[in-house]
């Protein structure tokens, strides 16, 4: 009952904007860990008023509120919740209520029992906390792949009906918006913002758009500025259907949907969100005018699929070029991966590692040949030459020392049973760089030095 009649307090504290939304969270915390043990210290007083510690009882029932909020909340908190069992202790020895066996040794046994509790609390939440990166990590990675298997397959199939007509591929239009976002202005929001949207008036044929920046308001965005436009475009509202409907179900939204009414309050055919990862939301695009005939499923398809991952390529555009600053010649997927992996190691502390394999021996052009058909889907690889070596970087994401070895075997065995030798005879040579042990640009960098 209690906790029902805090929950509504705070709800309704929020709703009147009393409390920001990162501070009920706190405050709710704070609130559970006060009340909880002072209403169980409450209800011992109430139930046995000549022994409110219940002493006397066969086991000590209201150390059991401290050692719940501690389970919840960790060794802080669960300390702080002693409190009001002190300030019980305290009152009880004024009013004469302690029996005359009391021992100090009642608090001793209950803040050992609180500490346990939250410790084992403390490890398991940093082991989800991990686990929750890695989850959005793979989540982020999966978005990334569905959407390039997309743009290939819109791909093929433009190629199909359009090729004599447009000479053009999807290719050239992803190897573009990689140009864009490393070669635009690192202080602009949207780097290469009209040329995006020049690539999209020959991609999908809009005649007339522009782009919004979003700003983030709480769970919600409110529209933001506008950066660059094509045409004349109709001012976008606010109060839009189309990017009302857009922002709540995060997806594009045009005039032609199911979801909205004939008596639509909008002025543009098309609004689609900027997603980068799995959702977030770094502008909108609004397109007022455009062929009827381009008003379609794989046109609006191809444009989301498009903004999706110049929206990619923005938001690990200055790690990017920061890698490849120091490390020329640094592909593109590989300096993003890396990034990506660099983030999540100051974050979380996850360890992931690089192998640089550099082939020396007679089969030097043979070997790696072969070895890229077997390669792993998850990891990343650089394939280039040193003083005319062949060099194949590998960046294996999220993985241990104990994945490293199990590599190198798996390497071993396979030169045995494909080429009859070992890492030594066939001029193999293996660094292991690990993400969390040194500098791994410098490594990286070292390892291909001639």
């Amino acid at each position: 009952m209690l906790r029902s009649h805090l929950r509504w307090l705070l709800r309704r504290a929020s709703r009147a904007r009393l409390l920001a939304p990162e501070l009920l969270g706190r405050w709710y915390q704070s609130a559970e860990v006060l009340l909880i043990p002072a209403a169980a210290v409450a209800l011992a007083w109430l139930v046995k008023p000549q022994d409110p510690l219940l002493v006397q009882s066969l086991f000590p029932w209201i150390w059991f509120a401290p050692a719940l909020v501690a389970l919840r909340y960790g060794v802080t908190a669960g300390l702080a919740a002693c409190v009001p069992l002190i300030i019980g202790w305290y009152l009880a020895d004024q009013f004469g209520r302690l029996p005359a066996s009391f021992d100090l040794e009642y608090f001793f046994a209950g803040g050992l029992l609180v500490l346990l509790c939250g410790e084992y609390s403390d490890v398991w939440r940093d082991r989800n906390l991990l686990l929750e990166e890695s989850n959005v990590y793979l989540a982020e990675r999966i978005s990334r792949i569905t959407k390039r298997h997309l743009l290939l397959n819109l791909s093929h199939d433009r190629l199909e009906h359009e090729m004599l007509a447009r000479p053009n591929s999807l290719r050239d239009a992803l190897v573009r918006l990689r140009a864009i976002t490393t070669g635009g202005d690192a202080s602009s929001p949207m780097p290469g913002a009209q040329e995006l949207l020049q690539l999209l008036a020959q991609y999908v044929s809009i005649e007339s758009a522009a782009l919004h920046t979003l700003v983030p308001r709480g769970e919600s965005h409110v529209l933001g500025e506008k950066i660059v436009q094509l045409g004349e475009p109709d001012a976008l509202r606010d109060d839009d259907e189309l990017l009302r409907l857009a922002l709540q179900e995060q997806q594009l939204a045009h005039i032609a949907g199911h979801d909205l009414s004939l008596n639509r309050d909008t002025q543009q055919l098309v609004v689609a969100p900027l997603i980068a990862g799995s959702d977030h939301m770094i502008g909108v695009l609004a397109v007022t005018r455009m062929p009827f005939f381009g008003l379609n499923v794989e046109n609006l398809q191809m444009m989301s699929v498009i903004l999706s991952y110049y929206a990619d390529s923005v938001c690990s555009g200055p790690a990017v070029r920061t890698l490849q600053q120091r490390l020329p010649g640094m592909p593109v997927q590989f300096a993003e991966e890396l990034a990506r992996m660099l983030g999540l190691r100051e974050r979380t502390g996850m360890s992931s590692q690089i192998i640089v394999m550099r082939f020396e021996g007679e089969l030097r052009q043979n070997i790696p040949a072969e070895f890229l058909r077997i390669k792993r889907g998850l990891d990343v690889y650089w394939q280039t030459e040193v003083q005319g070596q062949p060099v194949v970087a590998i960046l294996m994401p999220l993985a241990s020392p104990a994945a490293v070895a199990g590599f190198t075997l798996r390497i071993e065995q396979w030169l045995d049973s494909r080429f009859k030798g070992t890492v030594e005879s066939m001029g193999v040579r293996l660094r292991p760089i690990s993400l969390s042990g040194e500098d791994p640009v410098q490594a990286l960098a070292a390892a291909l030095q001639p």
